[in-house]
């Protein structure tokens, strides 16, 4: 029983034994020459496990129902949008201790463990240089604080771990969440003076290390340091805002800059400028996501199921077919709608936005451009008709075309393509601009605010905002920044923040009952507001769900130390 316990534990924090040294006793000293001994012992060593990392970033982007598809469905812009059996409708009752765990939790604390590596073995690696060393350190923090950024702002007090774990452990003990954001603080600090200005793609420079430590500012309080940080981001390292066309097709009169800004073949150019941090993710690359280059799968998870047998023409047959080489499904890519968008994020967000390119013809697909693609439909190739499509829900609802749409070495051209491969932001200086002009919100700083609103605004040709509030900074980071930030993590962030500084009645003492992020989700997503009935299940989000539940098989395993359930969920204590 012991046993079993120690295999939860390491599977749980460690995520796989990977690297882990044993005491002499238990073995012999490793003769391989890929032992960690022998591997950790110069920067070219230390590369090998940075890559490793590396790739933990871009997990979260790839792949069928990938886990930021989880950011996106329990937050104000959409809820998962396949049947009840595959994903979460009603968390009350399927978002439990003992429900599935969203594969975030394994992933961030794969980081972890990856990062604590780099951070515990550096101390006896021989460098040429002190600034050698400084950088390996450097972005391990970098790795550690970027994940536990994540986990403070999705399950809240969790294990803070800051050595590698080198043998099974059953004594974890929670940690205050400021604790740990603390001391992600205090490693970035050190870590910006360190990081180089420039790195290879994937892995990190200062720019990035000065953007995470904004948000890290933030998450304290301490808006002044991040104004600062991320003016070094802006200024210092030589990004900036693409505002003019570039790329390969910059001179093709037909697409924009913020098309462009999405070109896979422009992601990783040299001419753009304001990619800040960027994961690779190529047809027959080493470090792929996954096996079999399936590629991102992105149409697959957030394009409508327009293909679907519920879209049915005025005769009730069906209108639309997915298949080899039918029409418009190279165009489109064949969806299921594995996230479908609320409301507010497919119109109301997008009143009055008149030249706004990210809205028009060329980057949304407004879903009443859908035509009939059955030929053996008496309405081949006329428009679709909403009154004849069965499931609205999950077959008829517009997109943002431009980041969804990833035709680039497509697998399966002509037979229901999915999504081929892409580049993906992680940050992106569109989204340092807005995390300044949070930064000044809270700082009471309005005109600063709305100036850096307003850049990101101006590039998109959208008209000028004049006034700013938090929520005009939410709706610009949705118009911006939809999947590429992590939607309800930033949410939870400015929940926290409203809470600590008791703005509009929210408090930290009853933040499970009362906070920013459930009021805003109910106000605006219209499924979790009206409890939208689909399939066999109902969507409903509880104010307790700010914090998402610790995995009870965690706790359990954890025999001899204390992980806290958060409030709401069964086991927790008041």
């Amino acid at each position: 029983m012991k046993n079993k316990l120690y295999k939860k534990i390491l599977l749980l924090f460690l995520t796989g034994p990977l690297f882990i040294s044993c005491e002499d006793w238990l073995s012999p000293k490793p003769l391989s020459f890929y032992a960690p001994e022998n591997t950790f012992v110069d920067k070219a060593g230390f590369e090998s496990i940075l890559v490793s990392c590396r790739k933990q970033l871009k997990l979260e982007w790839f792949g069928d129902n990938n886990p930021s598809m989880y950011e996106y469905a329990f937050s104000d812009l959409g809820v998962f949008g396949c049947p009840e059996a595959v994903n979460i409708h009603n968390l009350e009752i399927q978002f439990t201790p003992y429900s599935a765990t969203p594969r975030l939790w394994s992933l961030a604390w794969g980081g972890i463990k990856y990062a604590n590596i780099v951070i515990t073995r550096q101390e006896k690696a021989d460098f040429k240089t002190e600034q050698d060393k400084n950088e390996i350190l450097s972005e391990g923090y970098f790795h550690r604080a970027y994940w536990y950024y994540r986990l403070v702002n999705l399950w809240g007090d969790v294990p803070m771990i800051l050595q590698e774990v080198e043998e099974p452990k059953m004594d974890f003990n929670s940690s205050p969440r400021l604790e740990i954001l603390k001391q992600m603080k205090d490693d970035l600090e050190f870590a910006v003076k360190w990081l180089p200005e420039k790195a290879e793609y994937g892995a990190v420079n200062r720019a990035a290390g000065e953007h995470l430590l904004t948000k890290i500012y933030l998450s304290l309080g301490e808006f002044e340091n991040a104004i600062a940080s991320a003016s070094r981001c802006i200024k210092n390292y030589g990004h900036d805002l693409m505002r003019e066309r570039f790329g390969v097709r910059k001179n093709d009169g037909i697409h924009d800059v913020v098309n462009d800004l999405f070109n896979p073949d422009n992601i990783s150019s040299k001419e753009n400028l304001e990619g800040i941090l960027v994961v690779q993710e190529r047809f027959g690359m080493e470090g792929n996501t996954g096996p079999g280059d399936k590629g991102s799968q992105r149409m697959r998870g957030w394009t409508p199921y327009w293909c679907g047998p519920d879209v049915l023409d005025p005769d009730g047959k069906r209108g639309c077919v997915d298949g080899k080489n039918v029409a418009l499904m190279d165009s489109l890519g064949r969806g299921i709608a594995g996230v479908r968008p609320s409301n507010f994020y497919q119109y109301y967000l997008w009143k009055d936005c008149k030249n706004d390119l990210r809205h028009n013809s060329v980057n949304w697909y407004d879903i009443s451009r859908l035509w009939y693609n059955n030929p053996k439909s008496d309405y081949y190739e006329k428009q679709v008709q909403k009154a004849y499509v069965r499931d609205t829900f999950r077959c008829y609802f517009s997109w943002p075309y431009y980041k969804i749409f990833v035709g680039k070495d497509e697998i399966n051209v002509g037979n229901n393509p999915k999504g081929g491969f892409t580049d993906q932001y992680i940050f992106r200086l569109a989204e340092t601009y807005l995390l300044r002009a949070e930064a000044y919100y809270w700082a009471d700083r309005s005109e600063e605010a709305l100036a850096d609103l307003n850049e990101i605004r101006k590039r998109a040709k959208a008209p000028e905002l004049e006034s700013i509030s938090i929520e005009d900074i939410l709706d610009e980071r949705a118009r911006e920044l939809y999947f590429e930030e992590p939607r309800k993590c930033e949410l939870t962030r400015i929940a926290f923040i409203m809470a600590q500084l008791g703005k509009n009645g929210y408090s930290l003492d009853n933040f499970h009952k009362k906070n920013y992020y459930y009021d805003r989700a109910i106000e605006k997503n219209n499924f979790y507001k009206e409890e939208y009935f689909y399939s066999t299940n109902k969507y409903v989000i509880r104010p307790y769900h700010v914090l998402w539940p610790i995995p009870n098989e965690t706790i359990v395993a954890n025999a001899e130390g204390n992980i806290t359930q958060n409030l709401g969920y069964p086991g927790a204590k008041e």
